[in-house]
């Protein structure tokens, strides 16, 4: 084929590269509409559908943003880049016990069921995942040992008994209650944890699952039936943030606590929640802010209440008087590549608070 591949013969190698990934002649199209593949990528995970065939056109999207964000891009591409996302908005994947609301970079929100939550499972490959804790629904806690700790104290038939609710000392002991605004990382292997009850953020180096599922309460439970896009929608719009948070040591019983405080800055304030493989903060704006930039990583942003305007711009358009920028609300997610200028700008009656995830590309897309 020659010339810039239309959008129908797009369409017709993404059909083909998920039937079969190994497909040449398909890869090739994708590779030569580079970032024009978005908008028909965009028709195609906008619709729901099963998490293994999310994942599978999910796949072809990271490939797409790792090869043709990886240079650097012009303002103009960066902000049809920020903008394709926010059109799209989050990948929602439905499981029996949890929406995750998904993004290529790593981050998500998960609105979990009560008394339900990720199986008890273990890291065996490089995955880092930052842990912030927005509600607890009544019942939810946090588990979290090591895998020799595991081992040493798991038996089939009490752990299920102790799942259902009969006390165990030997799984009390990992057993801590979490509060609205906790954070904790699990970024060494063979840590056994999982979440229950919760709403949360994650900030993850991978948007998809690398675990081994040690218990997995979860199998054969069926898909509740309000789960579907109209119903996230409602849940991200409904989400509130915790004001204060607290960082958890992990290790000890109970964990060891320490606030985790603003930090002044021009426009507002901003709480790292953590700084490991992955960088996450969220922002309270009043005004506005300095402009930013990363060179190596690129980021997720997450709007989590009130509106105003995100700034994207390449570093010459980071010197005009008025910088280019995208007007966004609460429950917008905006991507933006690396090297690209970026700040924020409140223009509602209240706060504009947004969610940062910063990461590189070849690990959350690789």
């Amino acid at each position: 084929m020659t010339g810039t591949p239309s959008a129908g013969d797009i369409d017709q190698a993404i059909t083909e590269s998920v039937r079969d990934p190994a497909d040449v002649a398909a890869g090739a199209v994708i590779r030569e509409a580079g970032l024009g593949a978005l908008p028909v990528l965009a028709e195609r995970l906008s619709a729901d559908a099963p998490i293994e065939v999310v994942e599978r056109f999910e796949a072809i999207l990271k490939s797409v943003l790792l090869e043709g964000l990886s240079g650097g891009v012009s303002g103009a591409t960066a902000r049809e880049v920020a903008r394709f996302q926010q059109e799209l908005g989050f990948l929602f994947k439905y499981k029996s016990y949890a929406v995750k609301c998904a993004t290529p970079l790593g981050y998500s929100v998960f609105f979990q069921r009560p008394g339900e939550g990720f199986s008890f499972q273990r890291h065996i490959t490089r995955k880092t995942e930052v842990f912030h804790i927005l509600d607890v629904l009544p019942g939810g806690y946090a588990f979290v040992c090591r895998y020799e700790d595991w081992a040493a104290a798991y038996d089939p038939a009490s752990f299920a008994a102790w799942l259902a609710g009969a006390g165990d000392p030997r799984y009390d002991a990992f057993r801590f209650d979490v509060q609205p605004g906790d954070v904790f990382v699990i970024d060494q292997l063979n840590v056994v944890h999982t979440v229950i009850g919760c709403v949360l953020e994650e900030f993850a180096t991978v948007s998809t699952d690398m675990v081994d599922r040690l218990y997995d309460q979860n199998l054969g439970r069926p898909m509740p039936p309000e789960f579907d896009r109209a119903w996230s929608r409602e849940q991200l719009a409904a989400l509130t943030y915790p004001p204060d948070g607290r960082r958890l040591t992990l290790g000890g019983r109970p964990p060891a606590t320490a606030p985790i405080a603003p930090v002044a800055i021009t426009g507002g304030t901003v709480r790292t929640l953590a700084d490991t493989f992955v960088l996450a903060r969220h922002y309270v704006v009043d005004a506005s802010t300095d402009l930013q930039h990363d060179d190596e990583r690129a980021t997720i942003l997450h709007v989590t209440a009130g509106r105003g305007r995100v700034v994207v711009a390449d570093r010459e358009e980071a010197a005009f008087s008025i910088p280019p920028s995208l007007p966004a609300g609460k429950a917008d997610v905006l991507l933006i590549p690396p090297g690209t200028r970026y700040g924020f700008v409140d223009e509602g009656d209240s706060p504009f608070e947004l969610s940062e995830h910063r990461i590189t590309l070849a690990a959350a897309l690789a």
